[in-house]
């Protein structure tokens, strides 16, 4: 009795034990089915520190300043398509990195296959600089800089005096970009539905830039002098897009517009100058403008295996605000024009065809017409010449440059054998530029050419092949030949030459439109590349892959002076290991090297060669793991450490200055100091489970910048050239901490 005793009491355990643990699974099952069915919502919110100002670490993610600040988000979803009501509404709210200057929100209400509408807000600041110092009163966002009471003039700005030196005061400079959109969405029925994108975006703050200062009352350009101002941002872009959608059986059309909107809240910024008593110069802002496109695309299956898609459009760009000049620079222009009257016809055009009829080989076939037509009237405007006298008057026209291109693609991809791919693809390029009317009002003979690149043909071809050598190793090759070849016109008309196409009083069409005879820019010149990149994937187990990448290009110009040559090359290596169920470890790294040559001459008798070499190194560690402390704390993180670094080394070969560029006054050839930065960063992230609603989150991050460029030495007070006003900008250097704990409730 007593052993049956004991087994009738195990028994009743056994039991209970297994109804818990049933009751447990069901619960399990039952939390699994409810999240598929039911979103979970969550709120979080926390506080914050960084360590200390920088503009550099804080430079897109709106940790700028130090002190304490708020962090919170939201993601609240609902409607009663949810949770097996039966209905077809769904909606959202969400609101992300809230206490900070980069944050977003946006709310959806769609009833599925019906209608939808959305609204949303995002904002990003763009912090520029910390450092920037200027004797200008006038703040961020202002169109108008003038000089404290009692600055006075200064010939040479290393020598300033002690007044001038104790106006320099500290403006942090940044720029924000605030949008607000909505959209909607109408399903007419099966086939039909319309959707609507309206976007508002406002532009705010300012981005330094180098203004001129005449140096002599209404007239002169030479020797002319520098203040570096912050240049306002303030303009808004209203964008809208309206589409109507038609679905088929066999093919789908889409009709479109698209329009832009924008306009700048300042036509000129207004500054003083520091070397003539109470004379203010002007600069011009971007003007308003307007754009307009309508298109069409589509697609039609022809068979089961053939495809043909296209588009279609046509816009126009038109922009005509009044000119705002420099009284004591420009003069009036010949005819007098109040405006530039600009307008820009866009057109584009493609298709393509694509078949799979053969069994292995998938092939196509695509033709690109795109066409900018400039027809902005070219006129002559006048400004006065850098020589410094006040009377040589430049009478330039504008270059109204329109452009032509057309392109061609042939492609192929061939199964060799299960595992086994290999794709080729051919294309040609042509373009063509020109100019509408160039400068026909200033007495140039109709069809005069405007530019030095008038067309261009490109052909290039590419090679790919794939391969699972065995079932845990993948290798991809890739190889890629292109031949550009330019057909230039040396004595080609460009508007930097004069009236009359003189070039050093010379009354006769320039060579190469006024750069020495040979001379071709890198992106339009004769060109060779060769490219090859290869990758590599293995699953060495179950819990360890590795792959790696390489990737090099050799390019070779065919031209006598500019760029010669130009060659790249990067590796990249990465590992990927699971040391438990929870934990993962992940690992990378990237090493990339640009090299090019160039050669040109400084006068008729002075050659000279300019190398240029950067080079960079990324290394990082993560890892991961989740389910510690009996399933509550889930931790991740990552350290990486980049370091670049950028050289020059320019040589005379002949010529007079051989002997003296290279002094130390000069510095115009030999190796210039390395630019180089270091930056080695920091992220840990802990989220803890106090229950099931509530987590608690930690985060940190650690980043330490450390930066060499001599460029700033000229920025320096008492180092600058004598005719630019010192900012003492530095380049950024830091050492910031960040640390954040928040409260995460989900429901």
């Amino acid at each position: 009795m007593k052993t049956h005793s004991i087994n009738l009491k195990l028994g009743v355990l056994a039991v209970a034990v297994s109804t818990a643990l049933a009751s447990v699974a069901a619960s399990a099952e039952d939390d699994d089915v409810k999240a598929a069915t039911t979103p979970q919502s969550s709120i979080e919110f926390g506080i914050s520190n960084t360590s200390r100002d920088s503009s550099k670490f804080g430079e897109y993610n709106g940790l700028d300043k130090s002190g304490a600040g708020v962090v919170g988000g939201f993601d609240i979803r609902g409607g009663d398509a949810y949770g097996g009501q039966g209905g077809r509404t769904r909606w959202s709210l969400i609101g992300t990195d809230l206490g900070l200057s980069n944050r977003s929100l946006s709310g959806n209400y769609t009833e599925q296959g019906r209608w939808t509408v959305g609204i949303k807000f995002d904002q990003l600041e763009h912090n520029l600089s910390d450092s920037y110092q200027t004797p200008y009163v006038g703040g961020l966002g202002s169109n108008s800089f003038s000089l404290p009471t009692g600055f006075g003039t200064t010939a040479n700005t290393t020598t300033m005096n002690a007044t001038q030196l104790g106006a320099l005061h500290n403006l942090d400079i940044s720029s924000t970009r605030k949008n607000s959109s909505f959209l909607a969405g109408l399903n007419l029925n099966s086939q039909w539905d319309i959707k609507l994108d309206f976007n508002h975006l406002e532009q705010s703050g300012a981005k330094l830039m180098g203004f001129g200062l005449s140096p002599l009352t209404l007239g002169g350009a030479g020797g002319q002098n520098v203040s570096v101002l912050p240049m306002p941002t303030n303009s808004q872009t209203d964008t809208v897009n309206l589409a109507v959608n038609w679905l088929g059986e066999k093919a789908h059309v889409t009709g479109s517009y698209f329009g832009s909107y924008f306009h700048n809240d300042y036509d000129r910024v207004t500054f003083q100058s520091w070397n003539q008593a109470g004379q203010f110069n002007t600069m011009s802002t971007a003007p308003g403008n307007l754009f307009h496109q309508l298109s069409l695309s589509g697609g039609y299956a022809l068979t089961n295996k053939t495809r043909v898609a296209g588009n279609l459009s046509y816009a126009i760009n038109t922009q005509d605000q009044a000119f705002a000049y420099d009284p004591f620079l420009m003069r009036p222009g010949s005819p007098l024009v109040a405006s530039a009257n600009a307008k820009v016809f866009t057109t584009h055009a493609d298709i393509k065809l694509s078949d799979q009829s053969f069994k292995d080989l998938a092939l196509s076939a695509g033709l690109k017409y795109d066409e900018r037509d400039n027809r902005t009237p070219s006129n002559i405007y006048n400004f006065m010449a850098i020589d410094g006298n006040a009377g040589n008057v430049a009478n330039y026209p504008n270059t109204p440059q329109s452009l032509r291109k057309t392109q061609l693609e042939l492609a192929g991809d061939y199964r060799i054998k299960i595992a086994q791919y290999l794709r080729l693809a051919y294309t040609r390029e042509d373009i063509s530029r020109w100019c509408n009317n160039y400068a026909v009002n200033a007495g140039y003979p109709a069809g005069t050419n405007c530019v030095v690149a008038k067309a261009s043909q490109e052909d290039k071809l590419d090679a790919t092949y794939r391969v699972s050598a065995f079932d845990s190793v993948n290798f991809r090759f890739g190889y890629g030949y292109s031949s550009r070849r330019l057909d230039a016109d040396p004595y080609a008309r460009a508007a930097f030459i004069g009236t009359n196409g003189s070039i050093n009083g010379v009354s006769a069409p320039g060579q190469n439109a006024g750069d020495w005879n040979g001379f071709h820019p890198y992106m339009d010149a004769s060109r060779i590349q060769n490219m090859f990149k290869g990758n590599a994937d293995w699953t060495v187990s179950d819990t360890l892959s590795l792959a790696a990448g390489v990737r090099i290009t050799d390019d070779n110009y065919n031209t006598s002076l500019g760029m010669q040559s130009g060659k790249t090359w990067s590796i990249n290596l990465d590992a990927n290991y699971r040391y438990s169920e929870n934990g993962t470890l992940t690992s990378f790294i990237t090493q990339q090297n640009r090299n090019r040559s160039m050669t040109d001459r400084q006068n008729a008798t002075a050659l000279w060669t300019d190398k240029l070499t950067d080079e960079d190194i990324t290394v990082g560690l993560g890892a991961k793991h989740t389910g510690m402390i009996g399933g509550k704390l889930d931790m991740s993180g990552d350290a990486t450490h980049s370091w670049a670094s950028t050289g020059y080394n320019t040589q005379i070969l002949s010529g007079p200055l051989v002997a003296t560029c290279a002094t130390p006054a000069v510095l115009s050839c030999g190796e210039v100091p390395a630019i180089k930065t270091a930056i080695t960063q920091l992220k840990l992230t802990g989220t803890y489970k106090v229950d099931k609603q509530t987590k608690v989150a930690l985060r940190y991050i650690y980043q330490h910048m450390n930066g060499e460029d001599y460029y700033y030495n000229g920025y320096q007070t008492g180092f600058t050239p004598t005719q630019v006003m010192p900012t003492n900008q530095q380049v950024g250097n830091h050492t910031v901490s960040f640390a954040s704990v928040s409260y995460i409730y989900s429901f």
